[in-house]
């Protein structure tokens, strides 16, 4: 089981990294395991993607042996520097992002014991980055 992102951490996170004038479009959750980690939870880093008008912010959670689980990194990108945005599986769902000095892949879990509309947000991400695209510069 993932962490689990409540509203109340979503919008106390997103209004400190929110710039002004920005409006938060959809948030989605989703985990990465290096391959050579066997699925030990303390290499798992969970994600929370926040994305706004203007950019995806991608906000780093990892789990501590005795420190519990913590907020690690937080990276921004453009929508415009995206190179490739997909969510793409049947069952296990995976939102690749490229581009903008990221290259990762992320596991969006959902169903039951998970975020509601936690794919549906996927989705959104993909929908607004798509529309960005479309936009002359």
């Amino acid at each position: 089981m993932s962490l689990y992102f409540s509203d109340l951490y979503v919008d106390t996170v997103s209004k400190g990294l929110l710039q002004p004038g920005e409006q938060l479009v959809a948030r989605t959750s989703g985990y990465h395991v290096p391959w050579w980690a066997m699925n030990i939870p303390w290499f798992k880093s969970q994600y929370l993607v926040l994305v706004t008008s203007q950019r995806a912010v991608l906000v780093r959670h990892k789990r501590g042996l005795l420190t519990g689980d913590r907020m690690e990194s937080v990276h921004s990108v453009p929508l415009q520097q995206i190179d490739r945005c997909k969510l793409s599986g049947l069952f296990g769902k995976k939102l690749a992002l490229r581009g903008g000095g990221v290259d990762l892949t992320l596991t969006v879990p959902g169903g039951f014991l998970e975020i509601p509309g936690n794919v549906d947000a996927g989705k959104r991400l993909v929908d607004t980055w798509q529309r960005t695209r479309a936009l002359p510069a």
